[in-house]
């Protein structure tokens, strides 16, 4: 092998573990390995914060129903919903039943014919009261 070829082969290598760190490469490939999916999904999308994939997978994990829950986001000019990560799409969305994510008092308020099932930092599950 030439002296040209060699230096080559180095830059090359040079310029691609640069590329590898500035995007994170090695990094990104060790949470894949060591994070389970659940872990990974709730680092990206939030527990009881951001979209509140974690709190939206424990009510959905907890109580198993024949519908969809409708998730609502307190913040959601900032962040998506993640409902759609657990929809079937066999099921109908309830009325009778909400998520709240990113909620704090004065917006609960608007949900006063609900009871609170289950409450997480600023997390809500509600059920409709008289049902």
């Amino acid at each position: 092998m030439s002296k040209k070829l060699k230096s080559r082969i180095f830059f090359l290598i040079i310029i691609l573990l640069f590329i590898s760190t500035l995007y994170g490469f090695f990094h990104n490939t060790y949470n894949l390995i060591k994070q389970d999916y659940s872990t990974r999904m709730i680092s990206i999308y939030g527990d009881c914060s951001k979209e509140g994939y974690g709190f939206t997978k424990y009510i959905n994990d907890k109580y198993t129903s024949d519908f969809n829950y409708t998730v609502i986001n307190g913040e959601s000019n900032t962040y998506a919903v993640t409902q759609y990560f657990f929809y079937k799409k066999q099921n109908i969305f309830s009325d009778k039943f909400k998520i709240l994510i990113n909620y704090d008092d004065k917006l609960l308020k608007n949900f006063k014919n609900f009871q609170i099932l289950e409450k997480k930092n600023n997390c809500y599950f509600i059920k409709l009261l008289n049902d």
